[in-house]
């Protein structure tokens, strides 16, 4: 059985009370998670506790007034503050006072939200939902990541790090960010390796990086037209796009599912009233679309949130002075680094398979002699 650490902050006996019926009654009757719960009822208590590197949680209720003053107390906040500065599990606020959030620390999320005490609210099937995604085991302070990086640090950096030591060319800054990229590609080997030696499945949100990160337009990233909404990908080579080099950029459409091909085949097969080698057909077609294996001029990108996704179609290419990118597109999301190779690869591919006007070998030898 599994068990979930969570962190209650509440000074309120009743409160209390009630929370920990509920617990006792989830452990009851669920057999794969058992929650163990810490209560504090001290603003210090509870900070002093977070500090600690032993202790290791999958999730936090706090409420705001930890002194029962009737809404003059907001200390609460401090510990929010102390998780989301130096943590990384589901927080949930649950006050009669919500009203007293910090301004700089409101922002829902899909790991921080904000209610009222008598609102209709489960933290507990909330909190037991996102502990099922294996998102804090993986980045908690005694997660998966933090054990890659200390083998990464023992077993890789350890034997390598004189060529960092002894490189008189780069400066400590520029060290310094070559040694991240070192770690990450590092950190990237362990990830993409099952127990088995095998490549795992990638989620369709592992493609996309959103909000888009790097501060100007670059290869791979996903735009809207601003005057018919739809997406395309941006193919003009990073050099140039960070260097300032190139004047225009390339893009190619990504065309929706319902206009391509893809979308035919889907409606043949909701229709469902239709031979079986139709079916058959249909399915064989969408599957080979989806690995990329139905045809060069095509690449597919999943739908994730408000990408509807679709198949990148090569033969649709237009160009754009730099000047004029930011009246008519807006960057939705970047493909990340890994696929926006696959993209370009694939283009490079589609393209060099044109071919180009043969020469008479003859007339070109004898001419070299003339």
């Amino acid at each position: 059985m599994k068990e979930l650490n969570l962190l209650i902050v509440e000074d309120d006996s009743n409160v209390i009370a009630i929370y920990t019926r509920d617990i006792d009654s989830y452990n009851k009757t669920n057999s794969d998670i058992k929650i163990e719960v810490t209560i504090l009822s001290d603003k210090d208590q509870a900070i002093d506790m977070l500090k600690n590197s032993d202790n290791v949680f999958d999730g936090a209720v706090i409420d705001l007034d930890l002194k029962q003053s009737g809404g003059s107390d907001s200390s609460g906040n401090e510990v929010i503050r102390e998780v989301k500065n130096n943590l990384r599990f589901p927080v949930f606020v649950i006050s009669g006072t919500s009203h007293n959030i910090d301004p700089s620390l409101s922002e829902e999320t899909s790991f921080f939200k904000v209610r009222n005490r008598d609102d209709d609210f489960d933290f507990i099937e909330e909190i037991v939902a996102i502990y099922n995604t294996g998102i804090t085991e993986i980045l908690n302070r005694k997660g998966t990541i933090e054990s890659y990086i200390n083998d990464i640090f023992w077993n890789h950096l350890s034997s390598s790090l004189d060529l960092w030591t002894d490189d008189k060319k780069r400066s400590p800054e520029e060290k310094q960010k070559s040694l991240l990229r070192y770690t990450l590609l590092h950190l990237q080997e362990y990830l993409e390796i099952t127990e088995d030696s095998e490549f795992e499945n990638y989620h369709p949100s592992e493609i996309y990086i959103t909000p888009v990160i790097k501060p100007h337009v670059f290869t791979g990233d996903i735009v809207q037209n601003t005057n018919d909404s739809l997406n395309h990908v941006v193919l003009t080579p990073s050099c140039d796009l960070a260097q300032g080099k190139a004047k225009d950029i390339l893009l190619v459409a990504i065309e929706p599912i319902k206009n391509t091909i893809a979308g035919e085949k889907i409606g043949i097969l909701k229709k469902g009233k239709v031979e079986k080698e139709q079916l058959e057909d249909a399915e064989q077609i969408l599957r080979k679309l989806i690995h990329n294996a139905y045809s060069n001029k095509y690449h597919f990108l999943p739908k994730y949130k408000n990408i509807d996704g679709g198949l990148i179609n090569f033969q649709k290419l237009h160009s754009l002075r730099v000047k004029d990118f930011n009246d008519n597109y807006a960057r939705v999301a970047s493909i990340n680094g890994s696929f926006t190779k696959d993209v370009v690869a694939r283009f490079s591919y589609y393209y060099s398979r044109q071919g180009s006007p043969d020469f008479d070998s003859n007339e070109v030898f004898e001419s070299l002699f003339e």
